[in-house]
């Protein structure tokens, strides 16, 4: 039997608590939207909730370029795939840690939207194999946030591809990808780009991970103010590209210096994050049902509401990361380690 490649032991604990913040702005803030329906919004005009409730999915791209970065550190030995590691040992990595809960998610949306048109046998089965990315409007088909999954599926293949081939190549790979993706958000805006802004990311966290050395010598007084580009310049069209080649590596890399980030409810937040991301969509739609049934109106209503909808979020959550991901993820892998029979 092929024992799995050797990988880091060493944890990148900012960047887990960095992908927690990510998920929070884009799970607790910016869809409870999906909740209010056409009720007054009670986080309008807050200071910073109030700006992610309008901007805060941009931070879907810097999960792209987290998820660049990470693998470039976990699955990368120079430019190539790390010895030893396999493409079965690579997908069936990929497939305990994003399908269970996907799929448990998918069953869920399946039965809350079972009325809507978008729940159609074409839609449940493009967003069980992750490829809703290729409908009309991934976006707005089942579980939504689901969609950068799909997109995220696209850039592993590739980096898989690459990884396999010499590292000129490699190189190359990334620098089109990072080309293409640039070009597809300046000509056909943001959300008819999904495909190029998952390549975008993905492929400049890689070359952020492989130029580390050289980019951990940038000052902080040159990264902070870059990290504020997506507030002086909001993310909207083709400014998005600031944020995405200026703000995003930056924060990373600015996240590496703060041990702050490695504070165990940090922590706690990035083992979630993944739960958060795809748990919090169908909560806000169950409980903006709910709110609608019951008359619920006024602020204060809609703000208690809201809070409940975090806690419950995070609950969830944290039952999923304990219950089903880490099993699941152990089932697999204890199955992919089995010997294989091979008949004569």
């Amino acid at each position: 039997m092929q024992q799995p490649a050797p990988l880091p032991e060493h944890r990148l604990g900012q960047l887990d608590g960095l992908r927690g913040l990510a998920a929070c702005a884009v799970g607790l803030l910016f869809h409870a939207r999906v909740m209010y329906g056409d009720a007054p919004n009670p986080l309008a005009g807050v200071p910073v909730a109030g700006w992610l409730q309008i901007h805060g999915w941009a931070f879907v791209d810097l999960f792209f370029v987290l998820s660049g970065f990470v693998f470039a550190h976990t699955y990368l030995a120079g430019w190539q795939l790390r010895p030893g590691m396999t493409a079965r040992q690579f997908w069936l990595a990929r497939i305990a840690r994003l399908w269970p809960l996907h799929l448990v998610m998918l069953a869920f949306t399946v039965l809350l939207l079972r009325s809507e048109p978008s729940t159609n046998p074409a839609n449940v089965l493009l967003s069980a194999l992750m490829l809703q990315v290729l409908v009309d409007n991934p976006t707005e088909v089942l579980n939504g946030p689901a969609w950068s999954l799909s997109v995220e599926m696209f850039a592993y293949g590739l980096f898989l591809l690459a990884a396999l081939t010499r590292p000129a190549l490699f190189k190359a790979v990334a620098l089109a990808a990072i080309v293409w993706g640039a070009w597809d958000i300046w000509t056909h805006g943001v959300w008819d780009a999904l495909i190029g802004r998952g390549l975008l990311g993905f492929f400049l966290g890689v070359l952020v991970q492989r130029n580390l050395p050289l980019l951990s010598r940038l000052p902080v007084w040159l990264l902070a103010p870059a990290v504020l580009i997506p507030a002086l310049i909001p993310p909207a069209g083709q400014a998005l590209l600031l944020t995405v080649l200026l703000a995003w590596p930056a924060a990373i890399l600015l996240a590496l210096r703060l041990p702050l980030l490695q504070a165990p409810v940090m922590l706690w937040l990035g083992d979630r994050s993944y739960a958060i991301y795809l748990i919090h969509v169908p909560v806000y739609t169950l409980m903006g049902n709910l709110a609608l049934s019951w008359g619920i109106a006024g602020n204060a209503a809609w703000l208690a509401l809201t809070m409940a909808a975090w806690a419950l979020i995070l609950v969830l959550s944290n039952t999923a990361y304990r219950q089903l991901e880490r099993p699941a993820q152990r089932a697999i892998r204890a199955l992919a380690d089995r010997p294989r029979v091979i008949l004569a």
